[in-house]
């Protein structure tokens, strides 16, 4: 009896080892909505202007003078991400009078993001959100921050943390996870 009690301890401990481990190596991923954003009539999107510049505040350069997240070839491979899931969701890149314009950035530092989770209705009819319905997200070097503008506002914001780092920021398969992982939460789709 004695045996099995020690068995099924270490079991026990074991299986709370292994998930405190596996939890820590999950991205975090949040998102935040305007609460008047109105995606029926966004059929079409393009690049903010400044989309190909590299941000130079904080930015952290590698011992071979390279930049560590914030490099072309890894902003190309991100745009191309984006595009891609973009498109699986009906969405058209037009030239001139976009629906909405699209921008990203890499997080060089480590941070904490601002979240929302819904609202309250006041006597007015009027949607607000109130400190309950904020939070604060703490993500990593490396985390990837989309936003959806229109109109000259933010109407959709989408983040995860914990896939691109320094080493990976070259990897294809590492960009494409941390887009697409941006874009499950995105909930809305032009392929009607």
């Amino acid at each position: 009896m004695k045996k099995t009690i020690s068995y099924f301890s270490v079991l026990l401990m074991l299986a709370f080892f292994i998930q405190a481990c596996t939890s820590s190596k999950m991205p975090v991923a949040g998102k935040n909505k305007s609460l008047t954003a109105d995606f029926k009539d966004i059929k079409t999107y393009a690049w903010t202007s400044d989309i190909d510049n590299i941000p130079t505040d904080k930015v952290l350069i590698g011992p071979n003078g390279i930049f560590i997240f914030n490099n072309e070839s890894g902003r190309k491979m991100i745009k191309d991400a984006i595009q891609y899931e973009l498109s699986a969701k009906g969405y058209q890149m037009a030239e001139t009078n976009p629906d909405m314009l699209l921008s990203f950035i890499v997080l060089e530092q480590p941070a904490s993001l601002r979240t929302t989770n819904g609202y309250v209705t006041v006597s007015s009819g009027e949607k607000v959100r109130t400190e309950d319905n904020v939070s604060y997200t703490d993500v990593k070097p490396g985390t990837l921050i989309i936003n959806i503008i229109k109109n000259n506002k933010n109407i959709w914001q989408g983040f995860v943390s914990g896939i691109l780092s320094a080493d990976g920021m070259n990897d294809q398969s590492k960009v494409r996870d941390a887009v697409s992982t941006v874009f499950k939460q995105f909930k809305y789709n032009n392929n009607k």
